[in-house]
């Protein structure tokens, strides 16, 4: 009985926690009911808008690898020229970036996203409700060296592994005829933890043995097409959830910023996200 009885209880407690998780995420649709309907209004009605994409000349590249600090070689006997190849020689990224290569792989696949939206690429016109201007004014790549903990398979020991990191920084101005507003997004490339196993040496002391999924110069270009897919995509959010707030606050009805939409064109459909998307700078 006493099982019975504790098997009952913790089938309650399940069922009550996922009754009130669908309750919360029934009242997060309910409540942007009148914001998702809008934002279709908006899809509609924007079919065929033109934006203009503008990119900077360069990338502003920063080397924040712990490796590569040059306080590392302060009381160290190497020249100038010998510190210089040693930080050249631990970067992995950063000094073969071609800043031409990775802003037009990054233009062309905006200007492919693009046409899954209904939109085109045009220049030489006058920002309104169906002109958009996206000026990409400034983008700032760093390399570091964040930290991968890992318990390898074996409960209680824990290993740190320090792995290679690219952090993609932009900031946009998106002008629709109305104001211009300043935004903010940053994206990572990181090498990711495979596979991670024990073994021992000949004195039976344990080895710690781990294979990275690496980053490559190849993999940064890859990286540029999604980075283009991906504000292609959150600058359409960012000025359909403008229409929408415009909407909401004309016809006087209650309007809160902590809902935002995004627009799945492949799939049709508008959803809530709190993360994924373009942040007021």
């Amino acid at each position: 009985m006493m099982r019975k009885s504790l098997s009952r209880r913790i089938a309650e407690s399940m069922r009550y926690k996922i009754l009130s998780i669908l309750f919360l995420m029934s009242m997060v649709f309910v409540s942007c009911s009148p914001q998702k309907k809008l934002a279709y209004d908006f899809i509609k009605q924007s079919r065929g808008a033109s934006v203009a994409l503008y990119l900077p000349d360069e990338l502003k590249k920063t080397n924040l690898r712990e490796d590569c600090d040059p306080r590392l070689f302060k009381d160290s006997d190497l020249d100038e020229k010998q510190i210089r190849d040693t930080i050249d020689a631990r970067t992995k990224i950063l000094n073969k970036i071609d800043d031409d290569i990775f802003l037009d792989v990054l233009f062309a696949s905006f200007k492919e996203t693009l046409k899954d939206y209904d939109l085109k690429l045009e220049y030489d016109v006058e920002p309104d409700s169906l002109h958009w201007i996206v000026d990409l004014s400034h983008i700032e790549v760093q390399e570091k060296t964040p930290t991968l903990i890992s318990d390898c398979g074996i409960e209680g020991n824990i290993d740190m592994f320090s792995v290679t990191g690219i952090n993609v920084a932009s900031w946009f101005e998106l002008i629709n005829g109305e104001k211009s507003n300043s935004l903010f997004n940053e994206q990572d490339y990181e090498e990711y933890l495979v596979d991670c196993y024990y073994s021992l040496d000949s004195l039976n002391n344990f080895l710690t043995n781990i294979r990275l999924n690496v980053i490559t110069i190849e993999g940064f270009y890859d990286f540029a097409v999604m980075l283009g897919r991906l504000y292609a995509g959150y600058t359409y959010d960012f000025f359909m959830n403008e229409y929408v707030k415009k909407e909401m606050l004309r016809e006087e009805k209650d309007y809160s910023d902590d809902i935002y939409l995004r627009y799945d064109p492949y799939e049709g459909y508008v959803y809530p996200t709190w993360r994924d998307r373009l942040i007021p700078n």
